[in-house]
């Protein structure tokens, strides 16, 4: 469903991207990074008040055997996200896939396609830091992350 009244922004965070702020070099490391993001850059401010959300995640393929569930945790400000009766920063679910490899060999990636998880909504952003933590289904960081890319797409409306 198409409304002429909004516009739909994409926000790429990359874990070897330029916007990296924190150490990035390890798999233990990389389940919790800190971004800088210029959102006056992206998203014109005042012209929407919130923003309908999705995701798509996809990391590069590991020579493990990955075979934890996880969140994408954001700290994006005010969502409509509950976990119980607080706001969580839980934005949806990543899974491991084990692509057709060869006998004896672990290899697995993560990934989360558009429409795995719900829309979520977020206020306009306001904090430039924003650290993603890919965490377990007990809140630790996930241990032995690859490298990844997560697309945030953002469509814009006013209430």
């Amino acid at each position: 469903m198409s409304d002429q009244n909004t516009e739909t922004y994409q926000i790429v965070f990359n874990s070897q991207g330029s916007n990296v702020m924190s150490p990035n070099n390890t798999a233990v490391a990389r389940a919790s990074i800190s971004y800088d993001v210029n959102w006056e850059a992206i998203i014109p401010r005042n012209k929407y008040n919130k923003f309908r959300c999705q995701f798509v995640f996809k990391s590069t393929i590991a020579n493990a055997h990955n075979a934890d569930i996880g969140f994408v945790n954001m700290n994006l400000g005010k969502v409509n996200i509950y976990d119980g009766l607080q706001q969580s920063q839980n934005l949806g679910i990543i899974h491991p896939v084990f692509p057709n490899i060869s006998a004896g060999q672990n290899r697995s990636y993560f990934h989360c396609a558009s429409g795995d998880n719900n829309e979520f909504v977020i206020d306009y952003p306001n904090n430039h830091m924003i650290t993603m933590g890919l965490k377990t289904f007990n809140g630790a960081n996930m241990t032995n992350m690859p490298h990844y890319v997560l697309i945030l797409n953002l469509t814009g409306f006013n209430v």
